[in-house]
């Protein structure tokens, strides 16, 4: 792959203005993060990262049963077996991404986000030899947005896994019915060796697992087994009896609401927020209703379908019995992930990052220390001569990211380059010139000059439409070529990584592509490559 151009994400209106702020390390932010984001801190952030060792014996006894219960056998001398139980050791640190369980490898940010943890860890790897760095991807195993996660797009064609969830976690949804889905990516990817190396994958992930966690587990390790990335399922009672005080503070004490309100009443004075404090942070895991948020009600807790709802006693009771049962929200999550981890960065994407920026008061709540917030690598891939046919437009091809109201008024601005309404301006500043004047020879004359800017002025409004029209339609033939070049960036209107797939780019490029990606990516950069196949 090639790179074209890098766009400065700062300057762009692809990252909320909070993102843009905490690039430039702006003082409004100071407390709501450990670290700036740029390839330094990491010295203070090893320091403060005392990861108990007994959850370190833990970590890596889950990690094991969670390879060895999907049917994954991990070679002695794999990269993959040597990361876990590089774990086991004090100087051993990961770097996590983490995402919903998305079929088949999820869209392109998917890829940039777990292939940016891995760049990242062989990085910190090269600057301290004498540690060890982990990438690891968290499945959100628990999650329960299966709508957003039934589908992917393929080839102009979006491929849908017909199937009543139950509104169970996905992760424990069974894989029975994904053959159908299967079958057409076999039609659409056609018979190249690219192909036959997915639907290999896929078939071998999910057609011979039971259900969706473990299938995911299989696949994202097939994908990224060379490079090291281990791959963990939080969904285990194990790990669930360490989140036990985290599960009481929260729902009987509120101590997350409690720091979390306090840390949005402060940010929302200058941002639109990602997402919100709430009183109860859990969701049930029930076996007949499926995933189910916990309320309170004064002293009684309770969710949707629940018959006797509990008391503080029994509510205690419960998290202690069945901690497996219990699964924590948007808001609380990063703090399960950081207390199973010895984590020192986690990389999101732009709305991502922008809610991690709330969570630092809640993680100071639970005394669990906040890790480094990153931004993922970012890229629009151009199709082959794009670039060209975009600059012989006068424009570049930076342009094409920009919305298409935006994108439309710049090839207007460059064809049309008298710009009327700077002229109508100038104008009626030249008539403010000639009242005032007027005004002092005689006051009668200056109000019928000033008449007349009136008139002139309501000529130029009503007809300023009718201009923009009437140069859109003289260049209407440009712009329908434009936009049609546009939709290789937003393909179906939806921003490329967004929509598109790994194994569509490899299916188009007629090879493997990570190892390619890796190599793009310039850790902690804050900025969008355009590259081209």
């Amino acid at each position: 792959m090639e790179i074209l151009g890098n766009i400065d994400l700062s300057q762009s209106k692809l990252v909320p203005e909070i993102i843009n702020d905490y690039f430039k390390k702006d003082p409004f932010l100071a407390d709501k993060v450990n670290t700036w984001h740029e390839f330094s801190g990491w010295d203070k952030l090893i320091k403060e990262r005392n990861f108990p060792t007994h959850h370190r014996g833990i970590l890596v006894q889950n990690l094991l049963q969670s390879y060895q219960e999907a049917g994954v056998s991990l070679e002695t001398n794999s990269k993959v077996y040597g990361n876990i139980h590089l774990l086991l050791q004090e100087n051993t640190f990961t770097i996590t991404t983490g995402h919903q369980l998305s079929l088949f490898g999820g869209t392109l940010f998917m890829a940039y986000k777990i292939l940016s943890a891995i760049k990242i860890a062989q990085e910190l790897n090269t600057t301290y030899p004498d540690k060890n760095f982990i990438p690891v991807f968290w499945m959100a195993s628990e999650d329960h947005d299966f709508e957003e996660i039934k589908s992917t797009y393929l080839f102009g064609k979006n491929l849908v896994w017909e199937k009543d969830s139950m509104n169970q976690a996905t992760g424990r949804i069974e894989t029975l019915g994904i053959e159908l889905v299967i079958g057409q990516i076999k039609e659409l990817l056609g018979d190249t060796s690219i192909a036959h190396k997915w639907i290999e994958m896929i078939q071998k992930s999910y057609l011979k697992q039971s259900n969706l966690d473990k299938a995911s587990l299989v696949f994202y390790h097939e994908l990224y087994e060379e490079l090291g990335l281990v791959i963990i399922n939080p969904d285990r009672r194990t790990f669930k009896e360490l989140l036990v005080p985290v599960i009481e503070n929260d729902l009987i004490n509120g101590i997350s609401y409690s720091a979390q309100e306090v840390s949005d009443t402060y940010l929302e004075s200058r941002y639109k927020l990602q997402i919100h404090a709430r009183p109860c942070n859990f969701f049930y895991l029930d076996n007949t209703l499926g995933r189910k948020l916990i309320k309170r009600s004064e002293a009684r807790w309770e969710y949707e379908g629940i018959v006797n709802p509990w008391t503080e006693e029994t509510l205690l009771e419960e998290i202690n019995n069945s901690p497996e049962k219990f699964s924590p929200n948007v808001n609380v999550r990063p703090v399960f992930q950081e207390l199973i981890l010895p984590n020192l960065a986690y990389i999101g994407g732009p709305a991502e990052c922008a809610y991690w920026l709330q969570l630092k008061p809640v993680f100071d709540a639970h005394q669990q220390k906040f890790p480094k917030v990153v931004l993922r690598f970012m890229q629009a891939v151009l199709g082959k001569g794009l670039k060209e046919k975009v600059e012989k437009m006068g424009l570049s091809a930076n342009y094409l990211l920009l919305p298409e109201k935006e994108l439309i008024e710049k090839l207007i601005e460059l064809s049309h380059p008298f710009a009327f309404h700077e002229k109508f301006e100038e104008t009626l500043e030249m008539m403010q010139e000639i009242v005032d004047q007027s005004r002092l020879i005689d006051p009668s004359l200056g109000k019928e000059f000033l008449e007349a800017k009136l008139k002139l002025k309501d000529l130029f409004k009503s007809k300023s439409g009718a201009i923009k029209k009437g140069i859109e339609q003289s260049e209407q033939a440009s712009i329908e070529k434009l936009l049609k070049l546009r939709l290789r960036i937003y393909p179906a209107g939806v921003f490329q990584e967004r929509i598109e797939t790994l194994m569509q780019l490899e299916q188009s490029a007629g090879r493997q592509l990570t190892a390619e990606i890796l190599t793009l990516i310039q850790p902690i950069s804050g900025e969008l490559i355009l590259s081209e196949l």
